[in-house]
């Protein structure tokens, strides 16, 4: 016989990872969001996607930052 506990509580809600990875893709440097694996922008150099990835920082998002051959590289804690 098994017991069910009932409660008025609310369970906490459930949210997506926000991240945000520097990766490397054929025409350069990648941004993209994790859950959508979206391209936000595409740069010519690996330093400028970084700089631009990390404006993604103050809004909640961590920065992972990959090596070319897909490696982390470095990951960045948003903000809190």
């Amino acid at each position: 016989m098994s017991t069910v506990v009932l409660s008025n509580e609310t369970p906490p809600e459930q949210t997506a990872p926000k991240r945000i990875h520097v990766i490397k893709r054929n025409k350069g440097w990648a941004i993209l969001k994790e859950i959508s694996d979206r391209v936000l922008k595409v740069f010519d150099e690996k330093s400028e996607a970084i700089k631009e990835a990390k404006d993604y920082l103050k809004s909640g998002n961590d920065v992972i930052i990959h090596q070319e051959n897909g490696r982390v590289e470095k990951w960045i804690k948003a903000e809190e």
